[in-house]
């Protein structure tokens, strides 16, 4: 077993602030830190291939006890993609729970879509495999998608 210390900060300068304006009337500044129990580490990373939905995690591969909150995991995702302002749909990544196009029609599984230089970090209860799938089908991206998969003590 071993610990992590996830710490996430969010700054803002206000709306009226002559320099990098923040988009509240208020200054922003928000931080949390955890200490977690991990007993597994894996990380990769995932080439954006047009037109093919890649498993990132593999539910299958972690144990479960059924107790929701107890097992599970934390991920880390980003998309590691230039940021082209005259194309930015062609970096997106996006991130689900189904293997079906969610680019179309599937949009009830997809969790979230990383645009270039964006990040997430997440819990996840390792009961729904999680998949990747570049926003657009088109395009073929190497070395686009940095993961990384902190297991819960217990879970593994």
């Amino acid at each position: 077993m071993g610990i992590i210390k996830p710490t996430i900060t969010l700054t803002a300068n206000a709306s009226t602030a002559t320099t990098d304006a923040g988009p509240m009337s208020i200054a922003l500044s928000l931080s949390a830190t955890d200490s977690l129990a991990v007993t597994e580490v894996q990380s990769k990373i995932l080439d954006m291939v047009s037109l093919t939905h890649q498993i990132v995690w593999d539910a299958s591969d972690f144990t479960s006890s059924g107790a929701a909150g107890i097992d599970g995991a934390f991920m880390y995702f980003k998309n590691l993609l230039p940021d082209e302002a005259s194309t930015p749909s062609l970096h997106g990544i996006m991130i689900s729970t189904s293997d079906a196009d969610v680019d179309g029609g599937g949009e009830a599984t997809r969790l979230m879509t990383l645009q270039p230089g964006e990040f997430a970090w997440m819990p996840w209860d390792c009961t729904q495999d999680i998949y990747a799938d570049p926003l657009d089908n088109g395009v073929t991206n190497t070395g686009a998608l940095e993961c990384w998969l902190f297991v819960r003590t217990g879970t593994a």
